[in-house]
């Protein structure tokens, strides 16, 4: 990957080849945002992201791990739910089954007591005794940052079990061999003497000398001109709306509400501005999205000005750019992860369209984690918990465009001595090549003991009571046997062995394919995962059979299963309306993934295409509201779509080409 540096490269080698837990860190401003996005894209490995917060949740492009794992909001108690995954139904376990990469972004605020049920569920769900069921964990964040909100009570519970309230505490991680790698090299700030202060205030040890010239920029009742673009980041939420609502009631002028549209599910602490976003001419605002246009004409924190409103649109004036940037509603996506054959795939829970902006003489410390800004005038004099101070020094990009409110105390840098010990004894957990080789070989052997693992295949199984009875002696019990007494030597015979079996199992299940599919659509989606899953290993059994075992041919047959079309014959079973213009989306959307470097599910699942190949939408309007499509995805691929629709009914019908407008 040439656009890593060679941190970051070392970090993307062990999650492409290992499964070993990697804790990902650095300071602020290192860049472990941009890794995250850029895995997304690049990495085959069928994977999720989540988030301890709703905020933090929208911000990463994922779910909460609340709602994706379905945990309650108080202690959990280790050892006090054995099976916690109970009442999960079926394709919320087909997907944990699925999933190989469990990102989890902002890891300083989760609790340890969540990491040990996430590992028991995962372990349950694969039916394996591996750490997370063998899933790899990509845990990102600053220890140095914030830190897990637990009340008094709740950690009185939890305290018997753990040492700290962080997630390095937790039980699954005292007995995981697991790497941390360190991002260093500083993007957000270029000033050298910037960079120590605040890798100073990170280790709570300001020398006096660098304490003096952060104080020098106190300045006693400042106030910024109209021209400038400070935002105030302060410790209480009270006061950041305090000083928003007074400077908009000192505006002249007229004021004027935009209302949110929410639809489905999207969680209120997860609401990325107002639902009523009062504005005036002169208000200051800051963009609270990136832009998702070509143009990328804002960014999440970009501060500046309204200098007119006119209807639906803002228009804002940023520093000394030379033109104005046309604001209108956007949306964001609360996500959901769903299998699709034997990809995870995003879908649309819900969304959330608003202007993307929000008052900004103003914020909270808390809610300016992750967003950098040019001019800032802080506030830490109230500061009351580890990380505060730190998270609201690092947003500024430099010292010179730093203001601040009072003086800094050396007691207003709050720290916490278990972080700190944590953090000296990690740096015995940065990887080199050798530790990076010997994670490989023990990858190797964790793939070999996952072709022999058929605990998915009882899952799916469960749906069907009495289908392919012979599987559970003949298939399921002699794997676990062979699973618990592998030898690597003797897998070319297991693999034969196997092979013949579930061979004679998808013959009896064609044969019985007909009569399920049509009893119930919710049956026919079943026996469609359970058909693909055994065709799937079967070239999986074919390809060990004659030949020995290796990672890399594992790993890419394991992907060219997501990118072949043998669900055809089952889509033939239970055919859409318009089955060829459905296929020839199928077509449409592998050359657009091949394009853009993504996963096929990340220009549109197939579940959507479905749904498209049937409604025949014949505007972007109508494909735009369609669910899984969205206003964004509608102006990527809208016209190339629609032109397919348009063929099609030529085709059907006939007659020439309808004449119409996309809009």
């Amino acid at each position: 990957m040439s656009e890593f540096n060679p941190t970051m490269q070392l970090a993307y080698d062990y999650l492409e080849s290992t499964n070993t837990v990697v804790f990902l860190t650095g300071k602020a401003g290192t860049g472990k945002t941009t890794f995250l996005q850029q895995i997304r894209k690049q990495l085959p490995k069928k994977l999720a992201v989540v988030a301890p917060t709703g905020v933090a949740a929208i911000n990463a492009g994922g779910m909460t791990i609340h709602s994706l794992f379905q945990l309650p909001f108080g202690p959990l108690v280790p050892g006090g739910i054995e099976q916690p995954e109970l009442h999960y139904n079926v394709e919320k376990k087909g997907l944990l089954a699925s999933l190989e990469l469990l990102i989890v972004d902002e890891i300083s605020m989760v609790r340890p007591d969540v990491l040990d049920h996430i590992d028991l569920i995962l372990r349950n769900i694969k039916g394996s005794a591996y750490p997370f069921g063998g899933v790899q964990l990509l845990l990102i964040g600053d220890l140095s940052q914030l830190s897990p909100v637990i009340r008094e009570e709740e950690w009185s519970i939890l305290r018997p079990y753990y040492t700290t309230p962080y997630f390095f505490s937790s039980l699954v991680l005292q007995k995981t061999p697991y790497v941390r790698i360190e991002l260093e090299h500083v993007y957000r700030q270029k000033e050298q003497a910037f960079v120590d202060i605040l890798n100073e205030v990170r280790n709570q040890q300001v020398s006096a000398e660098n304490l003096s010239l952060l104080n020098a920029r106190y300045i006693p009742d400042f106030r910024p001109t109209t021209v400038d673009n400070y935002i105030t980041l302060t410790t209480h939420n009270g006061i950041a709306q305090k000083i928003n609502q007074e400077l908009l009631e000192a505006l002249a002028g007229q004021e004027y509400e935009f209302s949110a549209t929410i639809s489905g599910e999207f969680p209120k602490d997860a609401y990325p501005t107002d639902t009523g976003l009062k504005l005036k001419i002169g208000s200051q605002v800051m963009f609270v999205k990136n832009d998702g246009s070509a143009e990328k004409r804002y960014y999440n924190g970009k501060i500046g000005k309204v200098t007119n409103i006119a209807g639906s649109t803002v228009f804002v004036q940023c520093g000394e750019d030379d033109h104005e940037i046309v604001v209108e509603a956007v949306e964001w996506t609360n996500v959901k992860y769903e299998l699709e054959g034997e990809a995870i795939a995003e879908t649309k829970a819900g969304s959330f369209a608003q202007v993307p902006l929000k008052l900004a003489w103003a914020i909270t410390i808390h809610k300016s984690q992750g967003l950098s800004f040019d001019q800032a005038i802080i506030d830490v004099s109230e500061a009351f918990t580890h990380g505060q101070a730190y998270v609201a020094l690092s947003r500024c990009r430099s010292l010179s465009g730093m203001v601040l409110r009072n003086p800094i105390m050396a007691a207003n840098i709050i720290g916490d001595p278990a972080v700190a010990r944590f953090n000296e004894q990690a740096k015995a957990l940065q990887p080199d090549q050798s530790r990076l080789n010997h994670d490989r070989e023990r990858y190797q052997l964790f793939l070999l003991t996952e072709l022999f693992n058929l605990s998915e295949l009882k899952t799916l199984l469960q749906s069907f009571e009495g289908l392919l009875p012979d599987l559970q002696k003949e298939v399921t019990e002699v794997a676990e046997k062979f699973v618990r007494q592998l030898k690597s030597e003797r897998s070319q015979q297991a693999a034969s062995y196997f092979l013949e079996k579930l061979r004679l199992a998808i013959e009896d299940l064609y044969r019985q394919l007909p009569e399920l599919i049509g009893t119930s659509k919710d049956i026919a989606a079943k026996a469609d995962r359970l058909m693909v899953w055994l065709m799937n290993r079967v070239r999986l059994m074919e390809a060990f059979s004659i030949q020995p075992f290796s990672t890399n041919t594992y790993l890419t047959l394991v992907q060219s299963s997501l990118k072949t079309h043998e669900r055809s014959f089952l889509i033939a079973l239970s055919a859409p309306v318009n089955e060829k213009l459905f296929l020839q989306f199928i077509e449409w959307r592998e050359k657009r993934a091949v394009m853009e470097k993504v996963m096929p599910n990340m220009v549109l699942t197939e579940k959507t295409l479905k749904v498209i190949a049937e409604r025949l939408p014949a505007t972007l309007k109508a494909l735009g509201s369609m669910k899984g499509v969205g206003t964004q995805k509608a102006t990527l691929y809208g016209a190339e779509l629609i032109g397919m629709i348009r063929t099609f009914q030529q085709v059907q019908s006939g007659t020439g080409m309808e004449q119409g407008q996309l809009f």
